[in-house]
């Protein structure tokens, strides 16, 4: 069965009703399946993958899903050191990047993606946001922090490298 609001699916697959939504520094060609009201990538942002970074993230007092994306970027990619001219042809200018997000849903609306764009020094970029993530209890809300309650909220990154 279709979704009767929109879904926007990339070309990976996810189960019905996963909430995904891309967002990217160009803009992505959309075709549309006029019967569902569903939205179909045509090609993956970076079509020849050779690196795929994994970092989780969190903030455990303020409720900041940026916060902890930024973390999540950082963690996937800090302990990495590649030749991208000597992998990429084209070096740096030809890099492109698909960063997935996985954040709580309840957290999404929060995300600052030029934010999290800065942790990237190089390449085009292109977000996917879906839900996913982690809320866990910090145990405490601490008022002086920014707390609304005591939900630590997490982030999980996979970085997509490639040209």
């Amino acid at each position: 069965a279709f979704y009767t609001k929109p879904l926007i699916l990339s070309h990976h697959r996810h189960p019905a009703g996963f909430n995904v939504r891309h967002f990217g520094s160009s803009s992505p060609s959309w075709a549309t399946n006029n019967k569902s009201g569903n939205y179909y990538d045509d090609e993956p942002h970076v079509p020849n993958v050779l690196l795929v970074e994994c970092g989780v993230g969190n903030d455990s007092h303020g409720q900041n899903a940026t916060k902890a994306a930024v973390r999540a970027c950082r963690n996937a990619i800090e302990f990495n050191s590649v030749s991208v001219k000597k992998i990429i042809p084209g070096g740096y200018d030809n890099m492109k990047l698909n960063v997935i997000l996985a954040v709580p849903a309840k957290y999404q609306d929060g995300l600052d993606l030029e934010e999290v764009k800065k942790v990237f020094p190089f390449g085009d970029i292109r977000f996917t946001v879906q839900d996913g993530g982690m809320i866990a209890p910090s145990g405490r809300a601490i008022k002086a922090l920014g707390d609304k309650n005591d939900d630590m909220v997490i982030v999980n990154a996979a970085v997509q490298v490639g040209y």
